[in-house]
Parts: C-alpha cells; structure tokens; sequence
C-alpha cells in the first residue's frame, strides 16, 4: 500500500466514529434570471458577506449534469504546496511588483472570503482558514461522499482544538457542501481557487461564463490565459505563477489572475 492510501486509510478510519451532518434536500432549480443575485457597488467596495452555495436556491448535482460528470476527477495538493500558495495569496501585492498601492481587496487576509470550486476532501479550504485567518473560506464539490469526508474531517478538527482556539472562533466560516457551482448566477468572494486540471471542456465553458458575471479579485487555476480567453473569460489577467505538486508526484504550473474590472486607474 502506498503512503498516500496508507494516510487516507488512517484518515477514514479516524473519522468513522464522528457522524457526519445531513445534507440538504436538491431544491426545485431556480427559475431563469432568480438565483444568488448581483453586488451592489458599495459591497465591491467593502467586500460583500458570503452567500453560501448551499442555501436557498443552490443546485445540487445531478447523474446527467456534463458539467459534474464529465469532471469528477481527482487530484490533492501536497500540505507543502497548500502552504505556498497560501502564503502567496496572503502577500500578493508585495510578491507582484505591479501591484504594488493597490490597497486592500487582493491579499488573502481576515477580511477576505475564500471559495474552493471542486474541493476535494478540504484541504486547501482547511489550510487558508488555517493561515490567513481570512473571514470565511467555503468548499464546494460535486462528489457526494468527498463532502461527506470534509464534513467529518471539520468536526474532527474542532476535537483537536485547545480551549482558547475554540474560544478564538478558530474554525469560524469554514464549511462545505454538494452543489453545482457552474448553476450558480454569481459567486461573491474575494478569492476563487480551482484545481481545473480535471475539468473537461464543456466543465470549463460553464465556468467561464460564471466567472466573467461573478465579482471577485482573485482567481487561481491551473490552466493558461488562453484556454480561458478562449471560453470567454476576458476579465482577467494573469499577475503570478507557482509550481503545483500533487500527492501523486504529479506537477504542473498554476497561475494566479486579477479581476481587471478592479484594476486601480483601468
């Protein structure tokens, strides 16, 4: 047995005791043009709250979506890489040169909101939480059971906790749920991270459109400016890139993106 299974294998076995909390009923789908709504101006400004995915009006995934079957691959971050990316996020006006006096709404920090599209088991969700202390980080997966497991790894991490980290509201804005975000009429945070690397085309062209209606700052994923150009995401820009290691030894390049709509004097 590889490390990697023997790790999960603990994992799972650790977390059976713990009951997992149920899931939501599929709601009716939204009717055309209804659905999470749009940010007003003063809430760009200031950051709007979070509007969870998986409350009223949210889309569960269904056996015939294209966008969910067609992209239920899996692919983890090693805990070194989670790290890095992290830390960059939390520091990107300083790391990035050109964006240095553009004010707040680009770091990572505790005003910010995180959403993970295709979170996995919650790792990288976990980790922002974890580091940057950010207001809310939030993990959004097609796959069922992988919700079920993030579910059960939460309250097992809340078991961890020391007194005074559950009194500081450590976990504070940490949650996951079963939705298809490609449904969704706009996402509200700040920051948006994917690992696309195994989202198929059509997957891609649906995100694509949510994004270029969506208002964020931060965009981080695996594939070029080109491949989401080509599908229509014309609002960003590409500003940093990283090395990805996966826990399979696989690697690859992530970039990380601005919203040009919020580009200081654009």
């Amino acid at each position: 047995m590889s490390s990697h299974a023997g790790r999960r294998r603990w994992w799972l076995l650790l977390m059976a005791p713990l009951l997992s909390p149920p899931l939501p009923p599929p709601p009716p789908p939204p009717p055309p043009g209804e659905g999470a709504g749009s940010v007003g101006d003063d809430a760009l400004g200031r950051r709007e709250s979070v509007d969870s995915l998986c409350g009223e009006g949210a889309v569960l995934p269904g056996r015939g979506d294209l966008t969910t079957v067609t992209s239920e691959g899996y692919g983890e971050a090693t805990l070194g890489t989670c790290e890095r990316l992290v830390r960059l996020l939390m520091r990107l006006t300083e790391c990035v040169p050109a964006m240095e006096g553009w004010g707040g709404g680009w770091n990572l920090d505790a005003d910010a909101t995180l959403l993970d599209i295709g979170s996995g088991y919650g790792k990288v969700v976990v980790h922002a939480k974890l580091l940057s202390r950010c207001r809310a980080a939030h993990g959004l997966e097609c796959v069922r059971s992988r919700v079920e497991i993030s579910n059960l790894t939460l309250q097992g991490l809340y078991g961890e906790l020391d007194r005074k980290a559950l009194d500081d509201d450590l976990l504070r804005g940490v949650s996951f749920c079963c939705a298809d975000a490609t449904r969704e009429a706009v996402l509200r945070y700040t920051h948006i991270y994917a690992f696309d690397r195994v989202f198929s085309q059509y997957t891609l062209a649906a995100l694509a459109r949510l994004l270029q209606r969506s208002h964020f700052f931060v965009f981080v994923s695996s594939k070029g400016p080109r491949t989401w150009w080509r599908h229509g995401l014309s609002k960003v820009q590409p500003v940093a890139k990283m090395r990805f290691v996966t826990t399979g030894r696989e690697r690859c390049t992530v970039f990380i993106y601005v919203n040009a709509q919020f580009v200081p004097g654009v």
